[in-house]
């Protein structure tokens, strides 16, 4: 009998450290403290900050800065932020900045523990006119990675 609740005892012990060590791994950390990031493609040059926040089922990618062309080249700049999945991916576009100036961006991307594989953003350049890309195309030829 004592036998028998030492063995119960001990698998609730191990199962409930296994749900915490499992709470911790999807918590992940409050938040972390913001990073700087800055890019250049072509004539513009884009920088700011990137921070996570934990939220329940993962977290957001808080981006926020700006996109810089000091001087007109004719082409278009954004930011695309994209978030590969393990079945299909979903990206998005800050809006565009054609000509010169300073404009703001800002997103804040949910980032899903289970379903996805990470956050990636880049600093794109196109040709006024060009029609968005879809929304599950990752960072292409025209975008330099940050």
């Amino acid at each position: 009998m004592n036998r028998m609740w030492n063995s119960r005892r001990a698998a609730t012990t191990a199962s409930t450290v296994l749900m915490a060590a499992a709470g911790l791994v999807i918590a992940g950390p409050a938040q972390a403290a913001p990073t700087s990031w800055q890019t250049v493609n072509g004539a513009s040059t884009a920088a700011g900050t990137l921070e996570y926040r934990a939220v329940s089922g993962g977290r957001y990618a808080d981006v926020i800065g700006s996109i810089s062309v000091p001087r007109t080249d004719g082409q278009c700049y954004y930011l695309r932020y994209y978030v590969p999945a393990d079945v299909l991916g979903r990206g998005v576009n800050s809006p565009r900045h054609c000509g010169e100036g300073t404009v703001p961006v800002e997103s804040h991307v949910f980032v899903s523990t289970f379903f996805t594989r990470g956050f990636h953003f880049g600093l794109c350049r196109v040709a006024p006119g060009t029609p968005e890309e879809s929304s599950l195309a990752d960072l292409g030829a025209h975008c330099v990675r940050v």
